[in-house]
């Protein structure tokens, strides 16, 4: 991959694009620790309250399946974009950089809120556990929030390939705990009714409730997928290890995620298990691992939650660094994209997403909001961000191929994915919006500013990109990634005009 340096940096770095051997395995780490399997799976419960109840463990393997229709084409995309950048740099390559750099400042958003509301959660989570442990917390919730804040500013500024070894040790460990209980419990013969599947996926299940709401929670789990493709210039080989990433992490979630969840309910059984969860939502998990398995093990359990939400901020902290260097290169400062000499990370964008996370946490304990409502309002404002950038990126994929028709690419992918996910992924943020009070669970006023959040935040990043044209014409004509879309060989047909990734 050819690196070009445009101005010295400190620490012997320079501005360039980043390198890296990443393989499919370690990328999907990265982007499933996102994910945080054991904070899904520990929140799960509250999931079923507010959806269609045991129908969960269907909804969570129908949501990756919709994500991976839409996969399909963003894999595609991963091909013939080359360059690094995800939702930025695709919907840039097809609908034109303005748009593209809203999109980029819309998911940064959506990313940045996220690892807050999991910030705070992990703050008080390790208050709670050290009281539960020892009596004392040693410090209140936010000062755990500060040191793991450190602990992340300090991981993302070294080489990717050390996060990327954090990050599969705490997810192995995660995957590993939730595996030993579902065994527990079906080697056990499960709960008073036995093991059964059909009652999990009946009619009458699956619609006690909001059916919609639970496939909105289904898309949840699978979400983060897309950041594969903002490691591409850190990958061992871009072409083959981002699609392989894609499909690896969306199968990967919904076989795992159905399965774990489906056992787990089968200690309590299909009429059993709401009046469980509505017993206590919120340690259910945790008193079920102690039955099944022991007390040690619940306490094990508890450790565990509390390195996967850290190994979900850290991910997301990547992500947004990633993000912040590849619109370095166009419309941001310049110094976003430097790159470390020795630990080869973009570690000013890093030291940057930190701050960015550091002001957020200060302006919320400033402020005097709860942080529990606080929650509710990231976590809506969260989910909404991808919902409109998968619509939109749906959009852009088939904008492109038909724009270069001449490129190697199915017509299933080019086409019908783009097409279908566009009426799928659309339909759900719709949902998302009609149910928007149910998830930030604020007064109407404060929905209102919460939903026009993500529509200020595009606009801005179209300002941005406008106003660098207008003032800084010789950089954002001059400063193109180098991902011009594959043109197809003369024998396929005329050959495909090529298209900057950047315009």
């Amino acid at each position: 991959m050819s690196t070009t340096v445009t101005d010295r940096a400190p620490h012997g770095g320079s501005s360039s694009r980043l390198s890296g051997t990443l393989g499919p395995l370690s990328i999907v780490f990265m982007v499933v620790a996102a994910a945080a399997p054991l904070t899904i799976f520990v929140s799960t419960p509250v999931n079923m309250l507010n959806s269609n109840g045991a129908g969960i463990a269907f909804d969570y393997v129908v949501g990756p399946l919709v994500l991976l229709l839409f996969g399909a084409g963003f894999a595609a995309m991963s091909v013939h974009v080359q360059k690094a950048g995800a939702f930025y740099s695709y919907i840039t390559a097809a609908l034109g950089r303005p748009v593209g750099v809203g999109s980029g400042f819309l998911a940064m958003l959506g990313y940045l809120l996220f690892q807050s509301f999991v910030y705070m959660l992990l703050g008080f989570t390790v208050e709670g556990t050290l009281q539960s442990f020892f009596g004392a917390a040693l410090l209140p919730w936010w000062g755990w929030t500060m040191i793991s804040m450190v602990l992340v500013a300090l991981l993302g500024y070294g080489n990717i390939d050390l996060s990327a070894k954090v990050l599969s040790v705490a997810l192995v460990l995660e995957v590993v705990v939730i595996v030993v209980l579902d065994v527990a419990i079906l080697a056990g013969g499960g709960g008073p009714e036995g093991i059964q599947l059909a009652p999990y996926v009946a009619g009458g299940t699956l619609t006690n409730g909001s059916l919609a709401l639970g496939v909105l929670f289904g898309i949840s789990v699978g979400m983060g997928f897309e950041a594969t493709a903002i490691f591409r210039d850190e990958a061992r080989d871009p072409s083959r290890t981002i699609p392989r990433a894609i499909f690896m992490t969306l199968i990967g979630a919904a076989l795992f995620y159905g399965v774990a969840v489906w056992a787990w309910m089968q200690a309590y059984g299909p009429t059993g298990v709401m009046d469980a969860v509505t017993a206590d939502p919120a340690n259910v998990i945790f008193t079920t691992a102690a039955e099944w398995v022991g007390p040690i093990f619940m306490h094990v359990v508890t450790v565990l939650a509390v390195t996967s939400m850290f190994a979900c901020v850290l991910s997301y902290h990547n992500i947004v660094t990633r993000y912040l260097h590849s619109l370095g290169h166009s419309v941001l400062p310049a110094r976003l994209t430097w790159v470390h000499r020795r630990h080869q990370s973009p570690y000013v964008a890093s030291v940057v997403t930190s701050a960015i996370g550091a002001v957020i946490l200060l302006a919320i304990l400033f402020s005097g909001l709860d942080p529990f409502v606080v929650f509710g309002w990231e976590i809506a404002v969260g989910t909404l961000c991808p919902l409109i950038l998968f619509t939109l990126t749906s959009v852009a994929i088939f904008r492109f191929f038909r724009r270069n028709k001449g490129l190697p690419v199915s017509r299933w992918a080019s086409t019908f994915s783009p097409i279908l996910s566009f009426i799928l992924l659309g339909s759900i943020a719709a949902v998302a919006l009609m149910n928007f009070s149910v998830l930030s669970a604020a007064d109407p006023a404060v929905n209102v500013a919460l939903q026009l959040l993500p529509v200020v935040v595009f606009l801005v990043g179209v300002g941005v990109a406008l106003l660098t044209r207008r003032f800084r014409a010789h950089r954002y004509e001059t400063l193109r990634e180098h991902g011009r879309a594959r043109t197809a060989p003369e024998a396929d047909g005329p050959a495909a005009e090529p298209v900057e990734a950047n315009r």
